[in-house]
């Protein structure tokens, strides 16, 4: 659904990608549930190629928070 959305903002028609990047971020919140750490930080991208900084932000650091330790770590060091 998301690339939908940027696909008819890029073609410029930003009325019409509006409705099926919302849906993307519904979905992305209902997988968030199932896998927070990681659809957290999709959402998070999700809203940031929406233009919406603040709530990307929130997202991610969400995300980061729930990311289980270590999990960040470069397994080569």
């Amino acid at each position: 659904m998301l690339g939908v959305g940027l696909h008819l903002s890029a073609l410029g028609r930003p009325t019409d990608a509006l409705p099926p990047a919302e849906q993307a971020v519904i979905l992305y919140r209902e997988l968030a549930e199932r896998y927070p750490d990681r659809s957290l930080s999709n959402l998070g991208i999700t809203f940031s190629e929406l233009g919406r900084a603040a709530e990307a932000s929130q997202a991610h650091q969400e995300a980061n928070r729930l990311m289980p330790p270590g999990a960040a770590s470069d397994p080569e060091d």
